[in-house]
C-alpha cells in the first residue's frame, strides 16, 4: 500500500517552540560564530510562509523600478525575451490524422490575432515576450480561460499585482465562500497539501476581489525552491548590486559634469581674477570667494593661487579601475539572472570562451523555452477543445500530441555556425531536421514550401526554354549536379 501523502497545512496551524541544545557549532561556520558578520535570522522554514504578502510586493515594486530606470537591466531583459521569442513559436499538431494536423494548425495560425481578450494588439505566439519579461521582473504571470457569449475561445493575461490578498487582511486564511478555512497567501489558495487550487484575483480598486479555481487559470511561474508560492523576479539576486551601481554612476555623472564644466585653469599670484584687467575690458570682477571662476561660453575658468600660467583642465575620469570594477559587479548581477554581460559587448570574447559563452546563453533561453512552452501547451489545447465544440474540426484520439517550434538558436559567428552544420551534415552527425529546427524552422513546413519552390522554378525555366541552373545554382565547384548524379545511379 501507497505512503499517504504529508500534509502541508493543517486547519489550524499550531504555534510550537522547538529549542535545540545540541550538536557542534564548530562544524560548518555560520555568520552568528563571526565577530564581523551579523546572523540572518531562522531561515529554516518554507519559503512560502517565510515571504510574507508585504515582502512580495515590496520586491515586485523593487523590480519594475530597476527595470524601469535602469537601461542596462531593461535592455537585458527585453534581448533575452526577444531570443526566447525568435519570431518561433509556431503551433505543431501532431496527430496521425493529418487532415485534422493540417486544419488545426491553419486555424491556430488565422485566430492568433484573436485569442488575446485586449485584442489583435496582442498576439498568442508574441505574448511569449511578455511572458518572459513578466518571470524576470515580476516573477510570475497569470491567464485566465475564458470565451465569448459565442463559445470562442478567449485568454486573459492578468499582471502579477492582480493576484494578491485583501490588503485590509491579515489572515492567512479564506474567510468564507467555496474554499473557506484554506489557506490563503499573496493570493493563492492552497489546499491541504500545498497545491494551488485557486487565486484571488483583485478588482480595479484592489479591494474587492473573486476566487477563480485552477481549473481555470494558469499560474506562469518558474519556482526556485519547493516549498515556494508566488514566483520571485529573476533580478532579485543582483537587486542590491543595481541598486548600488545605479547610485554609483550617478555620482560618477555628477563629477563628470563638473569636470566638463571646467575649461581653463589661470595661475597666478592671488589665486583671483584680476579686477583691474577686467575693469579696462569692461567686465565686472568676481566676488571675493575662495575660489574665484568665470563662465565663458559655457565653460568655466578656475582661479588659483600659484605661479603665472594658463592651461587646459583635464580628467580621467571614470578611470581604468572604476570601470573594470563597475563591469565586474555587473557581470555578477548578469550572472544571477542567467545572462551575461558579454551580450552588451561581446568583442572582449575570443577563442574558447566565445563558444562557453554561445552556450551559456543558449542553456538559458532553452531552459526558459522549456518552462514557458507547458504552459503554452495548456493554452492551446484549451482553444483547439474550444474550437472543436464550435464545430470546426473534429478531434481524433490523439489531438493532445502537439509542440511549438523552438526559437533559432543563438550564435555569436553565423558564417561558422552554418560551416559546421554543412560539415556535421556531411560527416552524417547532424540531419537537416535537427539544423532547420535549431534555426527556428518547422523542417517539414520549410521542405513542403522548398518543394513548391523548385517545382515552380522548373516549369519557368521550361516556359522560356532555359535549362534550370541558368537561374542560378548553389552548386560548388566539384560538386555533382542531382540530375548527373541520377543519370550516374541508373546506369
Amino acid at each position: 500500500m501507497a505512503v499517504k501523502p504529508i500534509k502541508s497545512f493543517t486547519k489550524r496551524a499550531k504555534q510550537a517552540f522547538h529549542y535545540c541544545f545540541w550538536g557542534n557549532d564548530s562544524a560548518y561556520p555560520t555568520a552568528s560564530t563571526s565577530a564581523q558578520r551579523n546572523a540572518q535570522g531562522n531561515m529554516n522554514g518554507d519559503m512560502l510562509d517565510m515571504m510574507s504578502n508585504h515582502k512580495t510586493r515590496m520586491l515586485r515594486a523593487d523590480a519594475r523600478y530597476i527595470y524601469t530606470s535602469n537601461s542596462t537591466v531593461s535592455g537585458a531583459v527585453k534581448q533575452k525575451s526577444g531570443k526566447v521569442f525568435g519570431e518561433s513559436w509556431r503551433f505543431q499538431s501532431h496527430s496521425d490524422d493529418a487532415d485534422f494536423a493540417a486544419a488545426v494548425e491553419a486555424d491556430m495560425e488565422a485566430i492568433d490575432g484573436l485569442i488575446d481578450i485586449r485584442g489583435p494588439q496582442f498576439s498568442f505566439r508574441r505574448n511569449v515576450k511578455i511572458e518572459s519579461k513578466s518571470l524576470d521582473v515580476d516573477g510570475d504571470a497569470f491567464v485566465l480561460l475564458t470565451e465569448t457569449k459565442a463559445g470562442f475561445p478567449r485568454l486573459q493575461w492578468l499582471e502579477a499585482h492582480r493576484i494578491g490578498n485583501d490588503p485590509y487582511s491579515n489572515g492567512e486564511r479564506v474567510e468564507s465562500g467555496k474554499y473557506k478555512g484554506l489557506k490563503i497567501k499573496s493570493g493563492i489558495i492552497y489546499n491541504e497539501f500545498g497545491a494551488e487550487v485557486a487565486y484571488r484575483v483583485l478588482g480595479e480598486d484592489m479591494e474587492s476581489f473573486r476566487d477563480v479555481s485552477a481549473r481555470d487559470m494558469i499560474h506562469i511561474t518558474d519556482p526556485d525552491w519547493f516549498s515556494q508560492g508566488r514566483g520571485v523576479p529573476a533580478i532579485a539576486s543582483g537587486m542590491l548590486d543595481w541598486y548600488d551601481l545605479a547610485e554609483v554612476r550617478d555620482y560618477e555623472k555628477i563629477g563628470q559634469k563638473v569636470n566638463a564644466a571646467l575649461t581653463l585653469i589661470e595661475s597666478n599670484d592671488s589665486g583671483r581674477i584680476d579686477q583691474a584687467s577686467k575693469i579696462i575690458q569692461g567686465q565686472q570682477g568676481a566676488s571675493q570667494v575662495p575660489f574665484q571662476s568665470e563662465l565663458v561660453q559655457g565653460g568655466l575658468i578656475r582661479y588659483i593661487k600659484n605661479g603665472s600660467k594658463l592651461e587646459a583642465h583635464e580628467s580621467n575620469r571614470p578611470s581604468e579601475g572604476f570601470l573594470k570594477f563597475s563591469d565586474k559587479i555587473e557581470a555578477g548581477a548578469f550572472y544571477g539572472m542567467e545572462w551575461r554581460r558579454e551580450m552588451l559587448d561581446s568583442s572582449a570574447v575570443g577563442g574558447a570562451g566565445v563558444r562557453a559563452f554561445q552556450r551559456d546563453i543558449n542553456d538559458s533561453i532553452t531552459d526558459r523555452v522549456c518552462v514557458l512552452a507547458r504552459f503554452r501547451k495548456r493554452m492551446a489545447l484549451y482553444v483547439i477543445a474550444k474550437r472543436a465544440k464550435q464545430g470546426i474540426y473534429t478531434l481524433p484520439e490523439d489531438w493532445m500530441k502537439c509542440s511549438f517550434t523552438k526559437p533559432r538558436e543563438f550564435t555569436v559567428d553565423d558564417g561558422n555556425a552554418r560551416k559546421a552544420d554543412r560539415e556535421d551534415l556531411r560527416a552524417g552527425v547532424a540531419s537537416e531536421y535537427d539544423i532547420l529546427a535549431r534555426r527556428g524552422y518547422d523542417p517539414i513546413e520549410f521542405t513542403d514550401r522548398r518543394a513548391k519552390y523548385l517545382a515552380e522554378r522548373k516549369a519557368i525555366a521550361q516556359k522560356y526554354g532555359l535549362e534550370d541552373a541558368e537561374l542560378g545554382t548553389v552548386l560548388m565547384p566539384g560538386d555533382v549536379p542531382p540530375e548527373s548524379n541520377n543519370e550516374n545511379t541508373s546506369t
